[in-house]
């Protein structure tokens, strides 16, 4: 399997003109999908889900969305101070 780096220089993001003067975070984000998308032939919906949450936290993402539930807002502990 690819990794995120070589999916840097996937022609489906060198190609992309939408994607040439992106920052660099967009373009990781777009070629993490590109790879997991890839992967999704071989794994069901719900796995799919979770691959995306735990390849962005790998790299220090978190979304607040549950993607497994299908856009849920994840129940998120009450701010004190």
């Amino acid at each position: 399997m690819k990794t995120i780096e070589e999916y840097l220089n996937d022609p489906r993001i060198l190609n992309d003109p939408d994607m040439t003067g992106a920052l660099e975070p967009i373009r990781e984000i777009h070629a993490i999908r590109l790879k997991i998308q890839d992967e999704k032939t071989r794994i069901g919906e719900d796995e799919y889900y979770k691959k995306i949450e735990t390849t962005l936290a790998q790299r220090g993402i978190t979304i607040c969305y549950d993607l497994v539930r299908k856009g849920k807002l994840k129940p998120r502990a009450a701010v004190t101070t």
